[in-house]
Formats: structure tokens, C-alpha cells, sequence
């Protein structure tokens, strides 16, 4: 039996187009266009898709992570695919670990949307090949580096800012969730850098999972 899909992303010019084209490939018996998160709540609560795509237009890291997990939560078989904009590879890792089944960039091509389709299909997962490209470095730099020591320790204003960037939060989402200003929070990020010899956050992420202050 053929599945079914929604896709939840804007704008309906290319919704409705993508819709099309994959109604011509004969690989799902319905395909529905959700651009708004109140209508993809409602179809998933009535009727859930075996497929779902979910476009990062929609959704900031964070709402796109509660959400994946949400909705794998509450319907475990739907098969969450996700077109992020150049993720870093620890939201891609977070991303599915809770739960989607293909991640695929906006530089992704109609033909590399087909064989994630194919792949999930099989029960597999599928990460593009600029994702996986990128995984790949990622580890490599990983084995090759040496743990990261650092001079001065961390506040604990900034080892509570750092824990909130390894949960993929943004300057603009801590600045909100601790009562203090942007500009606050991006000197405190300055400075996290600057203690932990590190460049971004990748960095960051890896002294907080080397050092156990995460998992």
C-alpha cells in the first residue's frame, strides 16, 4: 500500500508545485500541503501521514526540535523528514535522536528528495551528501583533536549560557529564557569562546560532551 505525505512548508508556490511533481511519481496516494502549525496539529491529531516533511521556514531549531519530538512522542510510525537550512551536525545528531528518519539541506536536489523517499521506504535513514560530507570531517576532527583544557574557569552565568547553546538554543531564545539582553548574551558567548580556545559552537558543544556537561 502506497503511504501518504504532508508537507509542512511555505511558500504555497512551491508547495504546490513539489506536491505535483511528486503526484506524477506515483510513490504516495495523497499528498496534503500544511503552511501554518495549527493545520499540521490538526491532521496529525485526526488523521497522521505515514510521511512528513518539515521544512527549518517554518520552524526556528529549537520549536523544529520540540516539535519532532512531539510528534514522534505521540505517533512513533510517521516518517519525519527534514529540509534544514546548513545545520550544524550536532542539531542534525540531536535531530535524530529524537526520532526523523532523513535530513536533507535546501541545496538538495528534487532527484536527492526521491532517494530519501526510496530509502524510507526500505526503513531506512538518510542523511544528503552535503550533510553526510560535512558528519564525516566533523568526526574526523574529532579523533584527531585532543581534549580542549581551558585557562580560566566558566562562570556559572556562563555555564549556564553554555548549556543552553549545546540544547541548540540561539542568542535571541537565552536572552528571552534569562531575562537579559542580546548584547549580554553575545558577550558572554564571546568570552565561552575565548576561554575554551574554540571558534563556534561545534566547539563548544564538544568541550560540554568531553567534559560530561552534557550528554
Amino acid at each position: 500500500m502506497r503511504p501518504r505525505l504532508t508537507i509542512f512548508d511555505e511558500p504555497l508556490l512551491y508547495t504546490e508545485g513539489l506536491s505535483k511533481l511528486l503526484g506524477q511519481s506515483g510513490i504516495f496516494t495523497t499528498i496534503d500541503i500544511c503552511n501554518c502549525p495549527e493545520a499540521l496539529k490538526l491532521l496529525l491529531k485526526d488523521d497522521p501521514p505515514e510521511f512528513l516533511m518539515i521544512s527549518s521556514n517554518m520552524l526556528i531549531f529549537t520549536d523544529l526540535y520540540k516539535s519532532v519530538e512531539n510528534i514522534t512522542s505521540a505517533n512513533k510510525s510517521i516518517k519525519i523528514i527534514i529540509i534544514g537550512s546548513d545545520f550544524d551536525i550536532i542539531d542534525i545528531r540531536k535531530l535524530f535522536n529524537k526520532g526523523i528518519k532523513s535530513y536533507l539541506d535546501k541545496n538538495s536536489s528534487y532527484d536527492e528528495f526521491i532517494k530519501s523517499i526510496q530509502a524510507l521506504l526500505l526503513n531506512e535513514i538518510y542523511i544528503c551528501d552535503h550533510a553526510k560530507d560535512r558528519m564525516i570531517n566533523f568526526i574526523s576532527n574529532e579523533q584527531d583533536q585532543s581534549k580542549i583544557h581551558i585557562k580560566d574557569p566558566l562562570t556559572r552565568r556562563e555555564m549556564e549560557i553554555l548549556k543552553l547553546i549545546c540544547d541548540g538554543y540561539s542568542s535571541k531564545d537565552i536572552s528571552e529564557k534569562l531575562f537579559i539582553s542580546i548584547n549580554t548574551v553575545e558577550t558572554h558567548r564571546k568570552r565561552i569562546l575565548l576561554k575554551l580556545n574554540v571558534k563556534n559552537s561545534v566547539g563548544v558543544v564538544k568541550y560540554a560532551l568531553e567534559n560530561h556537561i552534557i550528554d
